[in-house]
């Protein structure tokens, strides 16, 4: 139905049980000690938990971002793998802007994994992510279904002037002076974040949303840096190990606690870039012979909205310096 005051239609949960009820996803909740913990439903059992919240709250609306009590917020399933489980060309399509995904390109061809960054969120009123930049430093999007949220995002730089663990991030930007916005999304409004933009999202009322984490090259360098700095950390946490290891053993423990902590090492990036190199130049790549991982073999396409020439410059130092670290610390691994 449509809720007067905010103008927005409430999840129709009986159609989304006989539809989507078999498939599982995680589901995120809140311990006593504020910490956040993740466990798998299906569908149809958090709809019937959804359902129950319904029951016990009439026209529930949250506007203020919660600071105490958060072993009493409302369960979210987030990070629904909605793609895998369905066909959504059947559902949406994918906003032209948006349309040119390197990330996601990369593990829809994989075959060793089946894994990717689209996802579905359904939030009771009054769940909420927590204070975040988005995984690997990729861009996102986010279209409400229904329902209504609110952002609160800071301008890039500025969630180094705050203590992050403060519960109250608002408050904390006030009393800084940092630079940010908050603002309201409502049902059929999409909103983009920046690489590195770090944000808090409250659903003010029920609310379902797509999410789409993603990258083009204008994101690439932004993310190569981020891997750096997370390899500069772990080297530092296990630098008291490092005399006991040849730099090949060195390299590859590192690239093991890196890929462990953020999701991605520097093999998986420059397979990321790969792929996205046959799929501009699939003719030109195999005519080179070039060797691919085995999970790419058998990948090609020809992706629209990609600025190639950009795109090639960019990743270029990129890739020139993956290869002089791979040549240095494998010396019998060649990358023509």
């Amino acid at each position: 139905g449509i809720n007067a005051e905010y103008g927005y239609d409430s999840p129709n949960l009986e159609y989304l049980k006989s539809s989507f009820g078999q498939f599982s996803a995680s589901v995120t909740r809140y311990t006593p000690s504020c910490e956040m913990e993740c466990y798998e439903q299906t569908i149809c059992e958090f709809l019937s938990y959804w359902e129950d919240l319904i029951s016990t709250r009439d026209n529930a609306v949250c506007d203020a971002f919660p600071l105490a009590n958060f072993e009493s917020l409302p369960h979210y399933l987030k990070d629904w793998h909605f793609a895998k489980d369905t066909d959504p060309t059947a559902t949406y399509i994918v906003p032209v802007i948006f349309s040119d995904d390197w990330l996601n390109r990369f593990w829809s061809a994989r075959s060793d994994v089946q894994d990717d960054y689209v996802f579905s969120y359904f939030g009771p009123a009054g769940s909420y992510t927590p204070f975040h930049a988005d995984v690997f430093r990729s861009y996102s999007w986010s279209i409400n279904v229904c329902g209504r949220k609110k952002w609160l995002i800071l301008y890039p730089g500025e969630e180094l002037k705050i203590d992050a663990s403060k519960l109250n991030v608002e408050d904390e930007c006030v009393s800084k002076k940092v630079k940010y916005k908050v603002f309201y999304q409502n049902a059929g409004e999409g909103v983009f974040v920046p690489s590195g933009w770090w944000h808090q999202v409250l659903n003010v009322v029920d609310t379902i949303s797509i999410n789409h984490n993603w990258c083009n090259f204008h994101c690439i360098p932004n993310m190569w840096n981020y891997l750096i700095s997370e390899h500069t950390l772990v080297e530092r946490e296990i630098e008291d190990c490092r005399s006991l290891m040849t730099e090949e053993e060195w390299w590859s423990q590192c690239q093991l606690i890196l890929r462990a902590n953020i999701g991605l090492d520097y093999s998986e990036f420059l397979a990321l870039l790969l792929c996205n190199l046959i799929a501009f130049y699939p003719d030109e790549y195999e005519a080179l012979g070039r060797d691919v991982p085995t999970y790419l073999q058998g990948f090609t396409g020809n992706p629209e909205n990609v600025n190639l020439p950009s795109s090639l410059y960019c990743v270029g130092d990129i890739l020139s310096f993956i290869r002089t670290i791979m040549e240095t610390v494998v010396p019998d691994h060649k990358i023509t």
